[in-house]
């Protein structure tokens, strides 16, 4: 029988209400125990990492989440790591930045409503994710709804709805029906040696354009190491701010182009807009999704 680790670190599934309303209270222990199907499909020993609200998880505790499951990878068959879903998938991505190549399933989730109130979709989401893990398929995930999405591609699209996370330029890597969990493409073959990426760099500013930004804003940024411009549609900077851009690459610093839209990608050589932003020394982020982005940034892969 598989042997998981259950990592907690708060958010909404953990939360209780107080005069303050909804902060993380319930330990792992609290959450298993509305989990009594789990024996028969696992043994699960448990971590409280942290008590967080997901917006206070910072890269420092992304990394502490990580050394966690680097520390006993040899002790565990698979790892469900439970989250606040405000921040899941920055967390999701950078995890799988964090630990490229991991040859063990590390599962995220979360819930939009706290375990032990009415209609809440925590129950079914933790067994989800047991159920992911114990399956043994080697890959950061996370899995909310019954879905089960690429650690890389996860995507919050509604800040209140029980369908709130779509995977993001790439079809979800399974889903959960019926108990089972079924994947919709093979199990990738690992190109390299798993391993945990100790150093980041967290000097990466995201700057979100608007069509009357003051070119003025940019000097304010000379000389900051990476800036990630989130530009309108393929992709491109705006004639009038070509300039301050321009000057921004000359200063040293390094100026990425991704989109504000969910989905489809950054296609600079697709419109001239974008073709000139090439040609001031702008770089492409692709179909990455921000938080990737920003993941891959850190553990200085782009």
């Amino acid at each position: 029988m598989p042997h998981i680790l259950m990592i907690a670190t708060g958010g909404t599934i953990a939360c209780c209400e107080t005069v303050h309303g909804l902060s993380p209270a319930l330990d792992s222990a609290a959450l298993l125990g509305a989990l009594p199907e789990l024996s028969a499909l696992c043994t699960v020993e448990t971590l409280d990492l942290m008590q967080l609200d997901s917006t206070d998880v910072t890269a420092a505790d992304r990394q502490r989440m990580a050394q966690a499951v680097w520390q006993n990878r040899e002790k565990f068959d698979g790892f469900v790591l439970t989250h606040g879903t405000d921040t899941l998938a920055y967390t999701a991505a950078l995890l799988t930045h964090l630990l490229p190549h991991f040859d063990k399933p590390l599962v995220l989730t979360g819930s939009m409503l706290p375990m032990g109130v009415p209609d809440s979709d925590a129950p079914r989401n933790l067994l989800d994710a047991f159920r992911t893990a114990a399956d043994g398929r080697a890959g950061v995930y996370a899995v909310m709804n019954g879905q089960i999405l690429h650690g890389s591609h996860v995507f919050k699209q509604h800040s209140t709805e029980i369908d709130a996370f779509l995977s993001a330029n790439a079809a979800p890597a399974g889903e959960i029906r019926e108990s089972e969990v079924h994947w919709n493409t093979p199990a990738s073959v690992s190109s390299g040696e798993p391993k945990l990426v100790e150093q980041i760099d967290t000097h990466i500013l995201p700057v979100r354009l608007s069509p009357d930004l003051d070119p003025s804003f940019f000097s304010v940024l000379l000389g900051y190491p990476k800036v990630v411009l989130e530009a309108f549609g393929a992709g491109g900077v705006p004639a009038r701010l070509e300039s301050a851009v321009r000057d921004l690459i000359q200063s040293g610093t390094r100026v990425y182009i991704t989109t504000q839209c969910p989905e489809g990608g950054v296609h600079l050589h697709k419109y001239e807009v974008g073709r000139r932003a090439e040609a001031l020394g702008a770089i492409s982020l692709g179909s990455r999704t921000f938080e990737d982005a920003l993941g891959a940034l850190m553990c200085g892969e782009l």
